[in-house]
């Protein structure tokens, strides 16, 4: 046994080797080393304590499912090898075989997937480049630029699409809105930066090596069998040769030979472009925490729990690939919103239509599991009770009026057919397990009836024979019982030993009782034994051609399957918006303006976190080609980010068909919404809070366009203050002057940015009115017109229980700071509306922010005095700066005069008197 154990293990070296033996799993050698911590059980052994000791570890066969997860969810493989014959049948060893190797990407099994989420297994292609002998930069910026593929499959659904990439960022992009769990890369054309991203962030992944990989023929071949093609792609939309095609093949391939199985429910195949939809990207999803908050990585308090009022499975996970995958066309946002608009309108079919869903399963993954031949009695029934709602459910819902998509829904095959061959064949209630019997319904076969009555009746037989025993001997305590070892027998107790006629046949002493049989009950045996056997084959026969049946309506479930995701997410979205107040939004063409008037932040105000348990202010915004950035200034804890991250959720929303919280919304469709917030670093791939600040900045300003909605929260803040200043300034300009020109919203603590506002005619300053009263600050968060020239840092760290003492020194050197002018104000905050003197102080021509037009300036770094240089009165306070009249005079002496410019010299002096506060 063991030496077969180990053959067995050698085919699957990266597998945690499961091995059927009677009731349990067990594990042996290093499988069991390694197994035992991860399985938490105990680590034996055989021959324990001699030289051919073997560890081994164990875990029951009807558990394993749980034990299973543990290891997949360490993003290790399982390899089943299971009894391929009957033990009592056997001569010798029993046959044993690998049935199915379980993977974190081929999972099916319902108790180890979340029924709201997808499950994807991906592989990673790349067209090959010609590559010098010597890899270099070039080199890799060659492979970078390559084009790619990659193809997503969700074993347990039949989900199956393919994205192409024009560069490796795209892939990147991609893997990270997907996150698929588990990932094969083919071949080292795979670029470097792809390659990282999957080993840092798979809990399960694979290079493939050449044994595995697929040619293209062979990938072509694969795809054209699996798809019932005609020899060509060219109706799925792909090329021979492409690395769409072999990148399809290859995750085909690698499912089809962990599960021993064709995969029959895998019969589509969809190219994923852009086309129709946006582009939310993971740094996005991850920023206006859609689906995950940023705090404890959990679903609490997201947008998804927010609005996920869908009640059947395939409905959450269609609200996530919505989510993900936002339309960007008018004409289709219209069907969905007309949808939710008739659904909101008609409260007594919405509620039908979403009663009716409460109790449909998940056709999809059923359809897998009976492909698998994994289905079980139980889950026929379910797949049955769902089938036979469907009829009523399409019925309501064709009634529902002024809703063109709901009655296109309505005319899906309800597959009547096979919802009553289930009902026909299956019992009402039938058994959890097959081999239990009593799941096939009466009146399905003759003979299985006979078999059946028979081993009922049979047992009334044998509860009539331990009547007559007690009767005839007298011992009220004989009891017949039955085990798998000596079938039925008669048991005595001790205390009646001489009551036992002479007829009974000694079969077993126990320590209180003696076991006997006679030939009467022996009879009786033979005769139950044969009819439940016969029953319990009888079933399993009927029970697999039911089985396949559904398999063979595979193309009729998943058409269902769709229809009844995207009724439940419609319904979902209508009671969301009954419930929350939200309201139509009127969809434009993208470009248009965005227009929100009096906008709620979803999360925020479904959760009512808001600080001190106020109510939830709402607030307007106008994005357009006269107010195309907004230059966001005010206190901290004053709800800028609120504003921010509640714009982009409300365009969101609006772009997934739902209905949105605010009093108005006019939304031009966007194409992409970036996000830029938050502090955030990535250590591991070397890069600090700052560095991936600008990374992500980087990608906005390269991929933004015209139809874009861009939010910036605090950008340039992660280094020194005129590095981050100059940054920020120049990125407004950006935005404002390039060829693109995003609706941006940009938030900040660098008051001096609002000076924008008078040198671009498309730049407008807002800020989170404040009012101070009595020494208090009371934040109003209104967004009014103009700017704030404090942020109360240091009245927010009061807040906080920062020491008195910490917080006195703060105001003293914030003091000095403004005294010295390193700190300027550039005017008042106000709660109330801008008077017409204020709007024309905003709206005058700022000083410009020198920048000299030969080239950069090159200024030494000026150290403070050390302290013996400085007056014991003002030490404490003066050695913390440099005083700007001693900065000026060290650049005056580092210029160089003769090389400068007129125009050179008169921005640096404009500079200089800036800097003295002039």
């Amino acid at each position: 046994m063991l030496r077969h154990y180990l053959e067995v293990k050698a085919e699957h070296p990266d597998c945690l080797l499961f091995y059927r033996m009677g009731d349990f799993y067990e594990l042996f050698f290093d499988d069991a080393v390694e197994g035992a911590p991860l399985l938490e059980v105990t680590l034996t052994a055989r021959h324990k304590g001699g030289k051919n000791e073997v560890p081994m570890c164990g875990v029951p066969h009807h558990a394993v499912d749980s034990y299973i997860g543990k290891v997949l969810r360490l993003g290790r493989k399982v390899a089943i090898c299971e009894q391929v014959e009957d033990p009592a049948k056997a001569k010798g060893l029993v046959k044993r075989e690998v049935t199915r190797i379980v993977t974190p990407g081929t999972i099916s099994e319902p108790e180890l997937l979340d029924g709201k989420e997808e499950n994807l297994l991906a592989c990673v292609v790349w067209q090959p480049v010609a590559r010098p002998a010597r890899r270099g930069r070039q080199a890799d910026a060659a492979a970078d630029a390559a084009p790619g593929a990659g193809a997503f499959l969700d074993v347990s659904t039949g989900a199956f699409f393919v994205r192409r990439w024009r560069d490796v960022e795209r892939c990147v992009e991609d893997l990270g809105v997907l996150r698929p769990r588990e990932v094969l890369i083919d071949g080292d054309d795979v670029p470097e930066a792809a390659r990282r991203w999957v080993e840092a962030e798979v809990v399960c992944w694979a290079a493939l090596d050449d044994d595995q990989r697929l040619d293209d023929r062979r990938a072509h071949a694969l795809l054209c069998e699996q798809l019932d093609a005609a020899g060509t792609l060219a109706g799925y939309g792909l090329d021979a040769g492409e690395p769409a095609v072999r990148a399809a093949a290859q995750v085909l391939a690698y499912a089809q030979e962990t599960q021993r199985a064709d995969l029959l429910h895998v019969r589509q195949l969809t190219v994923r472009d852009v086309g129709s939809t946006a582009i939310v990207d993971a740094t996005t999803l991850s920023n206006l925490e859609i689906f995950r908050n940023q705090r404890e990585g959990t679903r609490d308090a997201t947008l998804l729990q927010t609005i996920d009022r869908t009640v059947t499975a395939p409905g959450g996970r269609r609200l996530r690939d919505w989510l993900r995958r936002p339309l960007k066309v008018p004409a289709a946002l219209a069907l969905r919103h007309d949808a939710v608009a008739a659904l909101v309108a008609d409260a007594v079919r919405r509620i039908d239509v979403r009663t009716a869903l409460a109790g449909v399963g998940d056709p999809e993954r059923l359809l897998s599991r009976a492909v698998f031949g994994q289905l079980t009695p139980r889950e026929a029934a379910t797949l049955r009770d769902t089938l036979a709602r469907v009829p009523t459910l399409l019925a309501t819902l064709a009634a529902v009026e002024n809703a063109p998509r709901l009655a296109a829904l309505a005319a899906v095959d309800p597959c009547v057919a096979l919802a009553d061959e289930l009902a026909r064949v299956l019992q009402p209630e039938p058994s959890a397990k097959l081999d239990d019997g009593d799941v096939i319904a009466d009146g399905v076969d003759p003979e299985l009836d006979r078999s059946r009555s028979l081993a009922r009746d049979s047992k009334r037989h044998i509860l009539a024979l331990e009547a007559r025993e007690r009767e005839a001997t007298g011992i009220t305590s004989l009891k017949v019982r039955y085990n798998k070892v000596f079938g039925y027998y008669l048991e005595v107790t001790k205390a009646n030993q001489h009551r036992v006629p002479d007829h009974y046949i000694r079969k077993q002493t126990l320590v209180n009782a003696e076991r006997y049989i006679t030939p009467e009950v022996k009879e009786l045996e033979e005769q139950i034994l044969s009819a439940e056997g016969r029953q319990l084959a009888l079933e399993r026969e009927y029970f697999e051609q039911l089985r396949a049946r559904v398999a063979d309506e595979g193309a009729g479930l998943h058409a269902l399957a769709d229809a009844l995701a995207e009724i439940d997410v419609l319904a979902a979205l209508a009671e969301v918006a009954v419930a929350r107040r939200y309201v139509r939004p009127a969809i434009d063409a993208p470009g248009a303006p965005i227009r929100i008037a009096e906008g709620r932040h979803p999360v925020v105000e479904a959760t009512g976190r808001t600080p001190e348990g106020e109510a939830f202010i709402p607030n307007d915004v106008a994005l357009d080609d006269d107010q195309q950035v907004i230059v966001l200034t005010g206190p901290n804890m004053g709800g800028k980010s609120t504003y921010l991250r509640q714009v982009a959720l409300i365009v969101l929303l609006a772009q997934i068909g739902s209905f949105v919280p605010a009093t108005s919304a006019s939304i031009g469709c966007v194409d992409r919404v970036f996000t830029r917030v938050g502090a955030s670093d990535d250590l591991a791939r070397g890069a600090s809070t700052f560095m991936v600040e600008m990374v992500e900045t980087a990608n906005i300003l390269r991929h933004a366009t015209g139809h874009s909605l861009v939010i910036l929260d605090e950008v340039g803040r992660g280094t020194a203050t005129f590095d981050g200043l100059s940054l920020a300034w120049a990125i407004v300009e950006h935005l404002h002057n390039g060829p693109q020109r995003p609706k941006t919203l940009f938030a900040t603590h660098y008051h001096e940015l609002t000076a924008l506002a008078g040198r671009l005619p498309a730049v407008v300053n807002r800020t989170l009115a404040v009012k101070e009263w009595q020494d208090r600050i009371v934040f109003l968060r209104r967004v009014v017109p103009g700017s704030a020239n404090k942020s109360y840092g240091i009245h927010v760290a009061r807040l906080a229980g920062l020491p008195d003492a910490v917080v006195a020194r703060a105001e003293g050197v914030l003091a000095q700071l403004e005294a010295d002018g390193v700190a300027p104000s550039i005017g008042a905050a106000s709660s109330d509306p801008p008077s017409a003197d204020v709007r024309a102080r905003d709206a005058a021509p700022a000083e410009p922010m020198p920048i000299a037009d030969d080239g950069p300036l090159e200024v030494e770094m000026v150290r403070a005095p050390p302290d013996a240089a400085v007056d014991p009165a003002t030490r404490d306070q003066m050695a913390l700066f440099t005083p700007p009249a001693q900065a000026v005079a060290e650049i005056v002496r580092a210029l160089d005069l003769d090389e400068m410019t007129p125009l050179a010299a008169l921005n640096m002096l404009a500079s200089l008197k800036q800097r003295l506060g002039g």
